[in-house]
């Protein structure tokens, strides 16, 4: 049997501006609510789809497909035309080549306008560099050894530029925005697992490491901590990004939607906390025998169960170790696996379809 969608999706296809594919879309009469960095997203024509962007159109091959199972449509530009305006190929060639050279439309030029990219505030770089040149001093050798003890060689820690706080007995990695500008650091003590970032660091409005992971290509790894990224990115894989704080917020999603349109989830699997008597997140669930509502949760698998529906058209992806083993020998995070360890992780991620229906949250599975 030939699958027509994947052939269709491997043939060559002319090169257009975004521009001019933006306006056969508006011809089409396609509703644009957002676009990435090579896509237009919208709400699909072919299906019934009102509540989440479904329908993806590259800007320059004019290549679209519907990413919901049930319609999983997809096809050309030229095939656009015919299916929704009814043109013959000669017909979708003159509306293709007539809108040549035309400026953005309307609606991408009001969904442009109406992002409004969160202000970043430059950060002191003299002492950030001062404790950068302090980690490989005689006087920094206690966080140089604590941060070989954690697993990273000489290029990691020079790639990303960490020091270490003499008086503060802290390692310290900086933070950049998504073009490079130095925002602050992340501080960690070398003993007591005592956190202290510079003042004002914006966590909530940017990933960590997203200006170097966005030269890597489509796909992103992403991690909860600096440390994490760090071992992932030490793993052979520099696509990796951390979300400070362990929260997924409108600027992240912005900056995934602009940057990527692979992601593979590799936050924490955390032990399951303890019920809390007054859980707003399980106010919903049946009151147990004690009348506790509340299960108990795995925050790094919320997070990442936040940021596939977040995202419902990308494509989301799980870190596994094999199947339905999460991480191996019960390791709570990239910190605690060997670099092969992490790309076998990495080479057999799944599918969220997939990782949903081993429901990992409610089974003891991912502990083997």
């Amino acid at each position: 049997m030939v699958y027509k969608r994947s052939n269709e999706w491997e043939r060559d296809f002319e090169v257009y501006t975004s521009s001019q594919v933006e306006s056969v879309a508006e011809y089409c009469g396609i509703l644009i609510e957002g676009e990435t960095n090579t896509h237009l997203l919208g709400y699909c024509p072919f299906h019934n789809n009102t509540d989440s962007p479904a329908f993806a159109l590259d800007k320059t091959k004019g290549l679209w497909t519907c990413f919901n199972p049930s319609c999983a449509n997809s096809g050309s530009l030229q095939t656009l035309l015919f299916r929704l305006k009814g043109l013959n190929p000669f017909e979708a060639k003159r509306i293709i080549s007539e809108r040549q050279g035309v400026g953005p439309t309307s609606r991408l030029q009001q969904l442009r306008e109406q992002r409004e990219a969160p202000e970043f505030v430059p950060f002191p770089e003299a002492p950030v560099n001062r404790m950068a040149q302090d980690l490989w001093e005689p006087h920094g050798r206690r966080g140089l050894d604590y941060l070989y003890s954690r697993g990273f060689d000489d290029d990691t820690l020079k790639t990303f530029e960490v020091g270490y706080s003499v008086k503060k007995d802290m390692t310290i990695v900086p933070m950049h925005d998504p073009n490079g500008m130095l925002l602050g650091f992340v501080g960690r003590s070398v003993e007591d697992k005592i956190f202290k970032n510079s003042d004002n660091l914006p966590k909530s409005k940017t990933a960590w490491n997203v200006h170097r992971a966005k030269r890597h290509g489509e796909t992103v790894i992403v991690c909860e901590s600096s440390f994490d990224a760090m071992r992932v990115h030490q793993a052979g894989y520099p696509n990796v990004v951390a979300l400070l704080g362990g929260h997924f917020s409108e600027w992240h999603k912005d900056q995934f939607n602009e940057y990527f349109s692979r992601i593979i989830i590799m936050t924490d699997f955390d032990e399951r906390g303890k019920p809390k008597a007054n859980c707003a997140k399980c106010k919903h669930l049946p009151a147990q025998a004690d009348g506790v509502r509340c299960i108990g949760h795995r925050p790094g698998r919320e997070l990442g169960h936040s940021i596939a529906k977040a995202l419902p058209n990308k494509r989301i992806f799980w870190a596994a170790y094999d199947d339905a083993v999460i991480y191996p020998h019960g390791a709570k995070d990239a910190g605690n696996m060997t670099d092969n360890e992490i790309r076998q992780c990495l080479k057999n991620c799944v599918s969220n379809l997939v990782y949903t229906r081993w429901d990992v949250e409610n089974s003891d599975l991912a502990m083997a």
